[in-house]
């Protein structure tokens, strides 16, 4: 029997998988990293490149692509051959008594498949890599949208500082003035009270605006993936009101987002599945070659056969027309996420529209008078035309007009960047050519 044993262990040899090394581990490898925080001034365009290289959740994005890739490697295998040894008539009684009449059986079986499965499996599998890109490409878009936002949020936040503190200077130098006019005599010393209470709360409102912006720098740091921002300061400026392009100009900009993208892709991937499942109305064959040798006479012969299952009950009915539902499923759903995209760019092309309006009349026509009408007060004040009361509310509505521009000035960067997402044009320096200032209109 050794050459009948010698067959087998080299069939079975011949059976084993070669050892492979995989390049993807490498290249995913490079990929990940520990985040390197930014030092220095920060720009919006330094914010966004840290974000895209460090960002954890677009990392993910990017190691689902490679297991998309995956996947489309495996689903092209073709299936494993089986091996399969049997002895029979031994061990029994009288002449079948130990294995000296024994028959043993190596047997070497291949499914082959029929129908265009592996092919239709394949496409299938390259929908899902198709997918995975557009996942990747709209968690980038997200990123950046985030990042800007967040950027935006510390320079609207660092200006709100600044105005704090000219408030403090402000109400501190109209206090003084109250004071020469009580040593002077010609008002009361309750007034001098009052201005220290207006200083007072000019201290407040300043370590409120200093812990906010603390707040707003550790959003930003977040977006990189550390949790304490080192940078020093957010040296972009906010956006600048433009003339505004029409709904009808930006709609045929939808079609080409990550978003549409996917949904347009899986209707075909649905009507793929639908093919696969078409395919296994056809039964895979499954054959089967080897040799059988024969203890008592000391020979040996082939063996061969085939296989192939009856596809009487199960004709793959049941999953052909759940495919069928899933494709006009996908067809609803894209048409459904078309006309939501094309509301949420409506209903944001309003919001940036109302935020450019209050932008140029508070910057044009409040904030000038609020700052005329302080100065006059104020210097009537001094040479007594007018009452205290008159230069605190004087004083008052220029801080509050001031603020409600800086409001209305970062309401319309946040809705900007809005608009930039959802047409896939976000501001990205990672894939830009030539762009402007950063931080600024490019």
């Amino acid at each position: 029997m050794p050459s009948l044993y010698s067959l087998i262990l080299i069939m079975a040899l011949s059976m084993l998988p070669a050892p492979t090394i995989s390049a993807k581990s490498t290249e995913s490898d490079k990929r990940s990293g520990s985040p390197v925080a930014p030092a220095g001034n920060l720009s919006l365009d330094q914010a966004i490149e840290a974000a895209i290289q460090f960002n954890p959740s677009l990392v993910g994005a990017t190691f689902g692509l490679f297991a998309a890739e995956a996947r489309v490697q495996q689903a092209g295998l073709l299936p494993n051959p089986g091996f399969s040894l049997e002895s029979e008539n031994f061990g029994g009684s009288g002449e079948f008594d130990g294995f000296s009449a024994a028959e043993t059986t190596a047997v070497i079986s291949q499914e082959i498949i029929l129908g265009g499965k592996r092919k239709a499996r394949r496409a299938v599998a390259q929908s899902d890599q198709t997918l995975a890109g557009w996942d990747l490409e709209a968690a980038r878009l997200d990123l950046v949208a985030r990042t800007t936002q967040a950027y935006y949020r510390v320079v609207a936040a660092q200006e709100r500082e600044e105005l704090a503190e000219e408030l403090l200077v402000l109400a501190d130098r109209f206090a003084q003035t109250v004071r020469a006019r009580v040593d002077a005599g010609k008002v009361s010393p309750v007034e001098v009270t009052r201005a220290d209470i207006e200083v007072a709360q000019a201290r407040v409102r300043r370590a409120q605006a200093g812990r906010d912006l603390k707040a707003e720098r550790l959003r930003l740091a977040a977006s990189w993936g550390a949790s304490t921002a080192l940078f020093g300061r957010a040296i972009g400026l906010l956006p600048e009101p433009v003339p505004l392009p029409s709904l009808e100009q930006l709609r045929p900009l939808l079609l080409r987002t990550p978003e549409m993208g996917r949904l347009e892709d899986l209707v075909t991937r649905s009507e793929q599945v639908l093919e696969l499942e078409q395919s296994f109305r056809i039964p895979n064959l499954t054959i089967s070659l080897g040799p059988r040798w024969f203890e008592q006479s000391g020979r040996s012969a082939w063996v061969a056969g085939f296989s192939l299952p009856i596809p009487i009950f199960d004709r793959n009915q049941g999953a052909r027309k759940a495919a069928q539902f899933d494709l006009e499923r996908s067809r609803r759903d894209t048409e459904a996420a078309r006309i939501a995209l094309e509301t949420r760019l409506a209903a944001g092309l309003e919001r940036l529209r109302a935020a450019q309006i209050e932008t140029t009349a508070m910057e044009h026509e409040v904030v000038p008078a609020a700052r005329a009408a302080f100065a006059a007060t104020e210097l009537g004040y001094s040479e007594g035309k007018f009452a205290f009361l008159d230069v605190l509310d004087a004083q008052r509505a220029l801080f509050e007009s001031r603020s409600l521009l800086l409001d209305s000035r970062e309401e319309y960067a946040l809705a900007r960047s809005e608009i930039e997402r959802l047409t896939g044009i976000g501001n990205d320096p990672t894939t830009a050519g030539t762009r402007g200032s950063q931080g600024e209109d490019s």
